[in-house]
């Protein structure tokens, strides 16, 4: 897209905000400390899950699908309140060790660097 080109944006009501209603059936938090990410061209999919060390697997418990734009969004999202977050009550520390256990293939994280670019324009 260049830079002269704009994204659309979704038509908001006045004052630039919506209500966000969370069904009685979702109010529960679902834990997880493992995450899985794939895409294909059209989209990614996140699969959040919980270890169970003892047993040697992971339970999925919930899986969310989104288009390229939103992921990019969430990211960057997600990295301006890891740093409010990090302002507030420290650094954040990934040992090594922590790093090296994630990338093993029983305990793939899955947000790791992809080793090979995908071609351009596809």
């Amino acid at each position: 897209m260049a830079d002269s080109e704009t994204a659309p944006t979704p038509d908001l009501p006045a004052g630039g905000q919506i209500q966000v209603q969370i069904p009685e059936q979702r109010f529960e938090v679902l834990y997880s400390d493992q995450a899985f990410v794939s895409h294909s061209p059209v989209g990614f999919t996140l699969d959040f899950a919980q270890v169970t060390p003892q047993l040697g697997m992971s339970r999925v418990v919930a899986r969310v699908g989104m288009s390229a734009t939103h992921l990019k969004l969430l990211v960057n999202v997600l990295t301006q309140n890891l740093t409010h977050f990090e302002e507030l009550y420290g650094p954040v520390n990934v040992t090594p060790a922590m790093v090296q256990q994630h990338e093993q293939a029983t305990h793939h994280i899955g947000f790791h660097p992809v080793s090979e670019e995908a071609p351009k324009g596809q």
